[in-house]
């Protein structure tokens, strides 16, 4: 009876209507079950506001997010899945993946690809896993501009702040690494408390990381852009934690969020970019990419 619930009765699962409908289902309204994910609620975020975010370090709960989540998977190989178009054919949702944003340099569609390490990480510099293979969990995301982020990109003169930002970023992150390197992820686990997570995982919940030398970023003509965040890069610290988090993933249920950092005035408030909640991932029950 749900307003999802009607536009997959009606119009299918590959519609602008149910792409929107489900983006506007938050997790109270949608039926959870092990091992799925869904659309998660951007004010679960704490992100960055002014003014003088500098000097009164001052955040509260994101507003709606820029982008509607499509679609995730979970990957295993023996190598990261380096391009997505590899081996996915990505969405074709008409009204949504070839939406006309008014702006060459903003494509539609932004694909967010995370390799996380599937072996024991090394204390003396990154595994096997990444660049230069080795056991892998890729998980791409793909999510498209909302209606509402389409609107505000027919002016930027009068879009908010973080739209500005948005714009700015997939303009200058391609060739410029400082400001590739404002994207930002979070991982915000529920309940952490009850959830058998390690304290000194637990102390670090919802706790934005910046995306450095870690990310690549990938123009795929007008259609995408790909952002790729290879984890075995990050420091043995974070990967040793994530490393020993995998095997909890399915008893918890894990939002996830990125966004760009916004540092002036004029880019604050922050806003989330997208993100999903993955409802007791079991890795075990990822797609083999070498079967």
């Amino acid at each position: 009876g749900t307003e999802l619930a009607r536009a997959v009765g009606i119009l299918g699962e590959s519609s602008e209507g149910t792409v929107r409908a489900r983006a506007a289902s938050g997790p109270d309204s949608v039926r959870t079950e092990p091992h799925s994910y869904g659309s998660v609620d951007a004010s679960t975020f704490r992100l960055r506001v002014g003014p003088n975010y500098k000097k009164n370090k001052r955040k509260e709960p994101s507003g709606p997010a820029l982008c509607d989540l499509v679609t995730m998977d979970l990957l295993f190989g023996s190598r990261p899945l380096r391009r997505v178009s590899d081996r996915f054919e990505l969405p074709d949702v008409p009204g949504v993946t070839d939406a006309d944003t008014g702006h060459g340099h903003i494509p539609p569609v932004i694909v967010v690809n995370t390799w996380l390490p599937g072996e024991e990480p090394s204390m003396f510099g990154g595994g096997r896993g990444g660049d230069g293979g080795g056991d892998t969990y890729s998980i791409p995301l793909v999510f498209a501009l909302s209606r509402d982020t389409l609107d505000q990109l027919q002016d930027l003169d009068t879009a908010s702040p973080a739209v500005r930002l948005f714009s700015e970023w997939c303009r200058r992150a391609e060739d410029e690494a400082d400001f590739r390197g404002r994207f930002k992820c979070m991982g915000m686990i529920e309940d952490v408390e009850s959830s058998g997570v390690p304290q000194f995982i637990a102390g670090y919940n919802g706790k934005p990381a910046l995306v450095t030398k870690s990310g690549t970023f990938t123009r795929h003509g007008g259609r995408y852009i790909e952002f790729t965040i290879n984890v075995d890069r990050w420091g043995y610290l974070a990967r040793k934690g994530l490393c020993a988090l995998t095997p909890s993933f399915p008893n918890f249920v894990l939002n996830i969020g990125f966004t760009i950092e916004g540092r002036g005035d004029d880019e604050l408030p922050e806003a989330l970019l997208g993100g999903v909640r993955v409802a007791n991932l079991d890795p075990d029950r990822a797609y083999v990419l070498d079967a």
